[in-house]
């Protein structure tokens, strides 16, 4: 059977063949998907299932159709942040790098651009705390295009991305300079590659080849397909297809990685809290983005009972992800008609956490059902009352904080993070 190379890795024509039959391409194990849509567009499964686009293809304003939150700002400054300038291009796909400047009127044909070092983007809406994030990036040959895409990011708090902000490390599979410098918990393991946790969280062994170089993108001059998947305090990084790692804020393993990091002292990084989608300009020109997008969850991909949960991770009492998950795939994929778990806002609730408990007043009485989680995953409990307009659950509640999430009914009409004082 002949055999054809992509990059490092060998592959045989019958599986390339077959999966361009699927509008996808196969490389060292890796998956990229073509979106359906076209570039920066949704298709009509990814509206239904609830997904938005965060970048329309043509500016930073957040106008136009299929967008969520009100477009992009730059971090210049934590109370007046300036619009995106110049060191941010929106150009076709030639590029920079081949001098051409033009920008399409079609979205489909456009990416973001690094044209300089300079500030950094982040969406102007910082209300994303539970989501799948996915985009496409691309680094130039020859360039380190070191770079990263940030969630949990607010400005409020500081200009620089590590004072709230975990971050998704992106660069060239060809850049060894910092991927191969003993960074990190252990001074051995490399903490810096690309799909890390950036200096907290290292990519699974299979993930990554003998020397620590990521074995899942794909060389130089090529895009890749990356993903964020958070709910409370779990957190997933995909990349091409390939579930690269997780992470769980507050655990045993997360505090050593912190306590060990140059984020110890950093207060807000370490907190579970909503924030901006933040894409980073690292002073790599030519680093290339497009087909950036967002689902809010509502419901845990973590949760028992999930679609999504590892079969394997399950039968031995873990919770992990499944281990494949292209671009294409949505999560909790939905036909038009409301889901039970979508969020219903008709329904307020005044919430108070303090040491003496938890007190939750309804804006009209009912049968409500909460369910409270440490953040940590180590406490879960189910409260229910009949026919009342409020509950009050005592204990402390101002050790940590707990996700809370209410129905009335079949509604969901709560999910928060809660912190008591």
């Amino acid at each position: 059977m002949r055999k054809i190379i992509l990059g490092r890795n060998i592959l045989t024509f019958a599986l390339a063949t077959a999966a361009c039959a699927l509008g996808q391409t196969v490389d060292g194990g890796s998956v990229v998907t073509v979106p359906a849509g076209g570039n920066n567009a949704l298709t009509q499964a990814e509206r239904d299932a609830g997904y938005k686009l965060l970048w329309n293809g043509v500016d930073f304003t957040g106008t136009g159709t299929d967008m969520d939150g009100s477009g992009w700002k730059a971090n210049s400054s934590t109370t007046n942040p300036s619009n995106p300038s110049s060191n941010w291009a929106i150009v076709t796909t030639k590029g920079l790098e081949s001098n051409d400047t033009h920008k399409s009127t079609n979205p489909d044909s456009n990416m973001l651009e690094v044209a300089a070092a300079g500030n950094s983007i982040f969406t102007n809406d910082s209300t994303y705390l539970n989501f799948d994030w996915k985009m496409e990036w691309q680094a130039v040959v020859g360039l380190s295009g070191n770079s990263g895409m940030l969630p949990h990011y607010k400005i409020s708090v500081n200009t620089n991305n590590n004072y709230s902000a975990p971050e998704y490390q992106l660069c060239n599979q060809e850049w060894s300079s910092e991927w191969k410098t003993a960074l990190g918990i252990s001074g051995t393991n490399k903490y810096t590659t690309a799909g890390n946790n950036y200096l907290m969280t290292p990519l699974l062994r299979s993930r990554a080849n003998s020397d620590d170089s990521p074995s899942w993108v794909r060389a130089e001059g090529h895009w890749n397909q990356s993903r964020i998947i958070s709910y409370g305090a779990r957190t997933a990084h995909y990349g091409n297809g390939l579930r690269l790692l997780e992470y769980r804020m507050l655990s045993p393993e997360w505090n050593t990685a912190y306590n060990a990091s140059k984020y110890k002292g950093l207060g807000v990084y370490n907190t579970i809290h909503s924030g901006s989608f933040y894409i980073q300009d690292h002073g790599e020109k030519w680093m290339k983005f497009r087909n950036i997008r967002v689902k809010r969850l509502t419901q845990n991909p973590w949760a028992a009972g999930s679609p999504y949960l590892n079969p394997d991770s399950v039968a031995i009492g873990d919770s992990a992800l499944v281990d494949n998950l292209t671009f294409n795939d949505n999560l909790f994929a939905t036909t038009t008609a409301v889901s039970p778990n979508t969020i219903v806002p008709k329904y307020a609730t005044k919430v108070v956490a303090n040491r003496d408990g938890l007190s939750i007043q309804f804006s009209q009485p009912g049968d409500y059902t909460l369910t409270v989680e440490d953040v940590r995953g180590f406490r879960f409990s189910k409260h229910s009352v009949h026919h009342a307009d409020r509950i009050f659950l005592p204990g402390q509640f101002s050790n940590s904080p707990r996700i809370l999430t209410i129905w009335n009914g079949d509604k969901k009409i709560r999910e928060s993070i809660v912190t008591g004082k």
